[in-house]
Order: C-alpha cells, then structure tokens, then sequence
C-alpha cells in the first residue's frame, strides 16, 4: 500500500487559503481526491461552484458557510454535502477556519466570472 508522509504533500497557495493536496490521481488516488483547506481569520474560498458533487468537514475553527441564499455557521466537527451545481463559499470566522475536502477527480471548479479550472491540488 502506498504510504506519502505528510512532508511530501503538495502546498498550494489559493487566495490567501493554504491547500494541501493529500490524495490526487496524479499520485495513485485515481478514484479519489482528499486535500484540507486552511483559511486565516476573515479569510476564505471565492464563491464557486463544481460539476460534481462537493463534500467537507470543518477540522479546526468555523465560519460562515453560504450555500445559494442559505447561510450557516459551521464549527469543528460539521460536515456538509454540496449538491452538484449549487454556488458556495466560505467567510472563516475568528480562529481561522481548517477542514478536509473529498471529490471526483477531474471535478472543475466554476468561478462567478465563468472561468473554470481543475485545481492542480486535485490533479
């Protein structure tokens, strides 16, 4: 079984939010892509949404999550599910915000301009 130690994964700056890549198809997880998140005080992912479903769970501190019009707070421990389409993003509140992403690989991110990517840290 393939073993990758936690001073190989792959960082990513992405707006200020530091990524770290921790499973991706580009390194065996070909059914699979894990990376955390973490996002300062304040701070936190542009509104985007995915062509995919999304999945996360909040590891460290909180914040306010948008899904659409609908507005949650989220602290450690909190999961969501992310329908397919559905704009999103999060505002970390005053600890910062850390939490744990799962997706398809291949998964895009759709921004409010138009543009869309697949993320290197899920490549």
């Amino acid at each position: 079984m393939p073993v990758e130690r936690a001073e190989d994964h792959p960082t990513y700056d992405f707006e200020g939010n530091t990524v770290i890549s921790l499973i991706a198809p580009s390194r065996g997880g070909i059914e699979c892509v894990l990376y955390s998140v973490m996002s300062p005080p304040g701070h936190g992912l542009p509104p985007h949404r995915h062509d995919h479903l999304d999945t996360f769970t909040v590891t460290a501190g909180g914040g306010l999550w948008h899904l659409d019009e609908a507005t949650f707070e989220l602290r450690t421990g909190d999961s969501v599910i992310v329908p397919i389409g559905v704009r999103h993003f999060l505002e970390a509140g005053l600890e910062g915000a850390t939490f744990v992403v799962t997706m398809l690989p291949g998964t895009r991110s759709i921004l409010d301009d138009g543009s869309e990517f697949v993320p290197a840290w899920a490549s």
